[in-house]
């Protein structure tokens, strides 16, 4: 299946069309600094949730046509910036492979999860600095996250220096138990949440900032087998919201299997309300949710990430960490993200601004979950990113600490 993905896949650089002259989104950021794009979706007609301040974006008319219709007619119905067909014409084709493949919306519901993807957790002990230039990722290690972030050094939102778009496609890996930990009484994390959890998602903020906004994929295995394991796509602004599952109908999940494409494009402005698009091309369903400021810091844009993440759960007022399922591989590719000026970002970057983080166990004493060569050539390309369980994710099982120490 990934080999098949990695073919389907072509390198690609999405340039999308936002303005009546069909200009890129790039050339469009560079001139409005994205805010017309969120214009578009604050305008269009919603349908509120049962989630207070979450709503998603009126459905599509019988007979839409996403590859006729205008630019202001796909801001209506809350879906992704057109490429230009002649200026990329692969950029249009990945698009409009998504935008074919969609044939319904999620229902106006969603079930909020007792756990958040959350902020970059930084371990207390980080690799020895080594010498630096300007074309070498910075290295780290973290408790929750592996990836790759770009990132800058605001503190508040720029509309020429915030990221304000990333979009990103990948295959929903295959969930299951760390190898042995079953048979060797492992369960995952006991109280404060069994099982074994793997979150793959695309966003804004989370390194320095005070919240992320995200959308993406979950999966959850434990030692029950097969029958009790489970995949969901969901939608969050940490810490306004935990993470919201996406129904198809009330209370019950839109169907995710592993092995489906997922296509997200997260969207952020200086707003108090943001925007994720969330598709499961292979089954065909996907929607633009709009998440209303409850509390914490609002979207900064000062960073933007391709992460697998195992989430946090409350666990007497502390934040404890899900036990990582042994996810085997995960590739992200077709990712990017443009700030207000339209300029560019790869998780391929060859930038101390390119912070490549690798996941550790709750003892920091291994690597749990690890960034596979990230690098501008190769099968991990500018626009791609590969990574592995690996340590007592991968077989064995691990300790886990709560909290944290």
């Amino acid at each position: 299946m990934q080999n098949q993905n990695w073919r389907l896949f072509n390198r690609v650089i999405v340039v999308a069309a936002v303005t009546l002259l069909v200009v890129s989104f790039s050339t469009f950021a560079a001139a409005q600094g994205g805010d017309a794009v969120h214009a578009m979706y604050a305008a269009a007609p919603k349908e509120a949730t049962n989630i207070k301040g979450v709503s998603i974006i009126a459905d599509r008319p019988k007979g839409f046509n996403p590859l006729t219709a205008t630019i202001q007619e796909l801001g209506r119905y809350g879906l992704p910036p057109r490429p230009d067909q002649q200026a990329d014409p692969r950029g249009y084709a990945k698009w409009a492979r998504a935008m074919q493949a969609l044939k319904s919306r999620p229902a106006a519901h969603l079930e909020a999860k007792p756990f958040s993807n959350v902020n970059l957790m930084l371990a207390k002990q980080q690799p020895a600095a080594a010498a630096t230039s300007a074309s070498t990722p910075t290295q780290l290690y973290s408790y929750n996250w592996s990836g790759v972030a770009n990132v800058n050094n605001l503190k508040k939102w720029n509309n020429n220096q915030s990221f304000n778009y990333v979009q990103s496609i990948w295959n929903v890996p295959a969930a299951q138990p760390p190898f042995n930990a079953c048979t060797n009484l492992i369960t995952g994390n006991p109280p404060s949440a069994p099982g074994f959890y793997q979150a793959t998602w695309n966003g804004i903020d989370g390194v320095t900032a005070g919240d992320v906004l995200q959308g993406g994929s979950l999966g959850y295995a434990d030692c029950g087998g097969p029958a009790d394991t489970g995949y969901i796509g969901w939608v969050e602004w940490y810490p306004s919201y935990p993470i919201l599952q996406l129904d198809c109908s009330t209370n019950v999940a839109c169907v995710v299997n592993a092995g489906d494409d997922f296509y997200v494009v997260t969207i952020g402005a200086n707003s108090l309300k943001q925007y994720v698009f969330v598709e499961d091309i292979t089954q065909g369903w996907g929607g633009l949710f709009e998440l209303d400021y409850v509390s914490g810091p609002s979207l900064v844009g000062s960073s933007v990430e391709q992460i697998v993440e195992r989430p946090g759960f409350d666990c007497d007022n502390n934040l404890c960490l899900a036990a990582l399922n042994n996810f085997i591989d995960e590739f992200v590719v077709d990712a990017f993200a443009l700030n207000g000026r339209g300029t560019s970002y790869y998780p391929g970057s060859q930038t101390t601004e390119t912070w490549i983080v690798d996941m550790i166990d709750d003892g920091a004493t291994q690597i749990i979950s690890s960034v596979d060569g990230q690098g501008s050539h190769g099968i991990q390309g500018l626009e791609s990113l590969w990574l592995e369980s690996e340590g007592c994710a991968y077989t064995g099982g691990c300790t886990p600490i709560d909290p944290l120490p």
